[in-house]
C-alpha cells in the first residue's frame, strides 16, 4: 500500500460521500493510520490526520 492509497483510503473513511472498502481499512488499522469505532466503522488515529494534513507548510508562529 503507497502513501497515496494509504491518503486515499483515509479520505474514503472521513468522506461521507465515499465509498470505504473493510479491507483497506483494515490495513490502515494495521499501520496505525486508523482504529475500529463500533461493528463497521472506522476513524483516522492521530498518525492518520497528520498524514492527511497539509505538506510543506511553512510554520507560522
Amino acid at each position: 500500500m503507497t502513501e497515496t492509497d494509504q491518503i486515499e483510503a483515509l479520505l474514503n473513511i472521513v468522506d461521507a460521500e465515499r465509498t470505504q472498502t473493510r479491507e483497506e481499512s483494515e490495513r490502515l488499522v494495521v499501520l496505525g493510520y486508523a482504529e475500529r469505532r463500533g461493528k463497521a466503522g472506522y476513524w483516522p488515529t492521530n498518525a492518520g490526520w497528520n498524514l492527511l494534513g497539509d505538506r510543506g507548510r511553512p510554520y507560522n508562529p
